[in-house]
């Protein structure tokens, strides 16, 4: 399967040049985002034109947590008390328990296993995952959201700014039973306008895993290309 148009590699690094800053401090990961028909969190249907809604009206994609607050209305204050550690590790190892309440969003970009027994590497696709998740192996439709977050080189739980690259073990040294998932963790919200395009994939219809059944392109979708490190001449 083919990347979103422009997405040559997943990750694209970039500097951050606060005074003193030296070196790389974030990179811009693309992903996929798989929902199933149930609905986030498995909370009602979701159909092709709530997956179009959610770009199109400018919604995003938004966590749990702040889905189901009284009002949809959160707070700074609130934000910061949740976005914890230990939350972070019930998201990943307890979801059946703490998904309605997680302030995270997990995201497929992609996961590289070693087998030094056989001496070879096994790539699992970002998109293979996000599709399983979305469709439950193609036992109904699912919408995949293609897009991009800034993900910081070492744990930044508590900045809401900044995704966690919980696949990467020189990052999450824990071992984790989900790790070839590829996950990475945004928070609290994804905005729309990195959001570049969302699919519906329904495998009744299609009858096999390359082709979506519909398309709905983000005409406001803004490319990371301002938060790179290069610079036009003037």
């Amino acid at each position: 399967m083919e990347l979103p148009t422009g997405q040559m590699n997943w990750s694209i690094w970039f500097w951050t040049c606060w005074p003193g800053s030296e070196g790389e401090t974030m990179y811009i990961q693309w992903f996929v985002k798989g929902i199933s028909s149930a609905g986030p969190g498995g909370q009602g249907v979701f159909t092709w034109a709530d997956a179009k809604g959610l770009i199109l009206a400018g919604h995003g994609i938004v966590s749990n947590w702040w889905r189901n607050k009284p009002g949809n209305r959160i707070s700074p204050p609130e934000i910061e008390a949740v976005l914890t550690s230990d939350n972070l590790n019930r998201h990943v190892h307890d979801y059946a328990s703490f998904g309605s309440l997680s302030p995270f969003i997990s995201v497929a970009s992609g996961c590289v296993e070693r087998d030094a027994l056989l001496g070879r590497n096994n790539v699992y696709s970002a998109i293979d995952t996000a599709l399983a998740f979305a469709t439950e192996d193609g036992r109904h439709p699912g919408a995949l959201f293609y897009g991009w977050l800034p993900v910081g080189l070492n744990p930044a739980v508590e900045l809401s700014a900044v995704g966690e690259s919980i696949r990467d073990l020189n990052v999450y040294h824990r071992w984790s039973p989900f790790q070839l998932e590829g996950e990475i963790t945004a928070k609290i919200n994804i905005p729309a306008n990195q959001i570049e395009k969302v699919e519906w994939w329904d495998l009744s219809v299609t009858g096999h895993q390359d082709t979506p059944v519909d398309v709905c392109n983000n005409s406001r979708f803004v490319a990371p290309t301002p938060l790179l490190n290069a610079r036009e001449l003037f």
